[in-house]
């Protein structure tokens, strides 16, 4: 299989964290959404990653789908499991993160893809308070002991992680590690993991 995209996107990295967890190879195509479109657009017509090449030559897009499918293909998994609550759960905590990543890519990017005089002061504090709430939600279930970050994590473990590590990263002074310590300390606990070091997200 072929993984397409940086990861430097946490989308393409939590994909490539959840392959290297349960095991699964693949080629890594490390392609840009900013410089490399053309050849993106080859796998992706709308130019975006993550995209997946299964072995058939199918072509898989979106973080989530992608998971599911490479979960699906791993019966010894236990990031998720196949029904009840305890899956409900974990993909709804997933939901918030990728909710907030949304929102975090879209803060990045607002000032960068427009002219300073049209870039939207409200719009993006608006976009700022929607990825505080997602992580106040995630503060609170790392607090009810629902994120152990540890063997026996789940999806939910690798993509807070991986989404806390980006959000601080480009949003520093909405993710504050003062204010969200369960949080920064789940992140730390995770990336000292061989699945993490595995994929460090490029400069």
């Amino acid at each position: 299989m072929i993984l397409v995209g940086r990861y430097a996107s946490p989308f393409v990295r939590r994909v490539a964290v959840t392959m290297q967890w349960v095991g699964i190879p693949y080629e890594h195509k490390i392609l840009s959404t900013a410089k490399d479109g053309q050849a993106i657009k080859q796998y992706n017509p709308m130019i975006k990653v993550p995209v997946m090449i299964l072995e058939n030559g199918e072509h898989l897009i979106e973080s989530t789908a992608i998971i599911e499918t490479v979960l699906e293909m791993t019966p010894s998994q236990r990031l998720l499991p196949v029904s009840g609550a305890a899956r409900r759960h974990i993909l709804q905590h997933c939901a918030i993160m990728t909710n907030s990543l949304d929102k975090a890519v879209q803060a990045l990017y607002e000032p960068i893809k427009r002219p300073a005089e049209k870039v939207h002061e409200p719009f993006l504090e608006g976009l700022k308070s929607q990825i505080h709430a997602g992580l106040v939600m995630l503060e609170s279930v790392a607090a009810r002991g629902d994120l152990p970050g540890d063997t026996e994590s789940t999806l939910a473990d690798l993509t807070v992680a991986v989404g806390w590590g980006f959000i601080n990263k480009t949003a520093p002074l909405v993710a504050q590690p003062q204010e969200f310590p369960l949080l920064a300390a789940h992140s730390a606990r995770c990336e000292a993991m061989p699945a993490f070091q595995a994929c460090q997200p490029e400069a």
